[in-house]
């Protein structure tokens, strides 16, 4: 698709405590093979959309480590390419230091000479979007701007962070916007849009009027309840995973230990792409036990596991138990530890300690590289 470009926008990822302490929350690991941003890469990947640019709050360097060449998500590399942009006059002024003035600060870098369509979309979403009928249905309504939403069970919770929309009687067209009222199903934008090349300039133009401080998101809004906007709205019907805390992250990766509910996010026609690493199968000692648990490559597994999700190069020594807990890559549980209700980030060493835990409703995070 030479005609759009992708935006992977990191500016308004949820902080999720001690996970992005050093890192955004689209680098962060998650399922122990993948990061969260890769889901929203590879949906461009698969959506033929090979020009992807990722707007960077911060912490550039966590990104481009996992990023790499970026090969990964692109099927022409002649012509594709990923590119990870910062506002640098911004970067130490988070109040302005937004999604707009991120691409207003990097567009002369940006090629969209022969670009009409710009494809923004967040990573808290977890999902599998396919938008290449979400473009067509863009063209087809005549607006120059396509917002996607899903239908939400508001008493569940899940989407009680975002933005609720109403549709007019066509369904098609987004009429305003308000925040999450109390019905049980709601319809909520998933801050994704498609935009024509020139009413995504003009609504950039305007943030500057209205106020600096605004998001993409917040304009778009901003111009559609005050009238001088119509925007297309596309349901998003695939299950959407949102996550806005450490307590989501929790619930959606132990959710995912499921496989009904893997089903839901992984398609065999939709593959999710991650950077590769050259690692051996993991090793399970005699004494080891793996009770419905994802473990990754280059893991030396001696002791007992039960619901986790142990990332790769974990070592867990003869006598530990471990149970209910996310383990990062490179870290060791040593023997006869009992862990559970716990996140340990990277190169985290555990010897010292007997017993170590939270509870089902708060999850202990050791931090990256702790000694316990």
């Amino acid at each position: 698709m030479n005609n759009a470009i992708g935006v992977c926008n990191l500016h308004y990822s949820p902080n999720i405590g001690l996970l992005t302490a050093h890192r955004p929350f689209g680098s962060v690991s998650f399922l122990g093979r993948y990061a969260v941003m890769d889901f929203t890469l590879s949906n461009f990947s698969n959506s033929g959309i090979n020009q992807v640019v990722i707007l960077a709050k911060n912490y550039v360097y966590s990104i481009n480590n996992h990023i790499q060449n970026g090969y990964a998500w692109i099927n022409n590399t002649k012509t594709g390419w990923i590119r990870t942009v910062i506002n640098e006059r911004r970067i130490n002024d988070a109040t302005f230091n937004t999604d707009v003035s991120n691409l207003s600060a990097n567009l002369p870098q940006l090629d969209l000479h022969n670009i009409q369509y710009i494809v923004v979309a967040p990573v808290h979403f977890l999902t599998s979007m396919d938008f290449r009928p979400i473009i067509d249905d863009h063209i087809a309504s005549g607006r120059g701007v396509t917002m996607v939403y899903t239908n939400g069970d508001n008493s569940k919770g899940e989407f009680k962070n975002c933005t609720s929309i109403k549709l007019d009687k066509s369904k098609k067209i987004v009429k305003s916007t308000l925040q999450h009222n109390q019905a049980k199903s709601v319809d909520v934008s998933l801050d994704t849009f498609i935009f024509n090349k020139d009413t995504l300039f003009d609504l950039m133009k305007s943030q500057q009027d209205i106020s600096e401080m605004l998001s993409l998101a917040d304009v778009v809004s901003y111009c559609i309840n005050n009238g001088t906007l119509k925007v297309n709205a596309y349901k998003h019907t695939n299950r959407v995973f949102p996550i806005f805390s450490i307590t989501d992250y929790v619930s959606v990766s132990m959710d995912l230990l499921n496989h009904a509910s893997r089903e839901q996010l992984f398609h065999d026609d939709w593959p999710v792409y991650t950077t590769t690493n050259n690692t051996p199968p993991s090793k399970y000692g005699s004494k080891a036990s793996v009770k419905n648990s994802l473990i990754g490559n280059g893991s030396i597994i001696n002791g007992k596991v039960e619901n986790c999700i142990i990332s790769r190069d974990v070592v867990i020594d003869e006598g530990a138990v471990v149970k209910n807990c996310i383990i990062f890559t490179r870290t060791h549980i040593g023997k006869d530890v009992k862990l559970e209700n716990t996140i340990c980030d990277k190169n985290v060493k555990i010897k010292q300690v007997t017993k170590l835990g939270g509870s089902p409703t708060e999850y202990l995070v050791i931090a990256k590289g702790a000694n316990v």
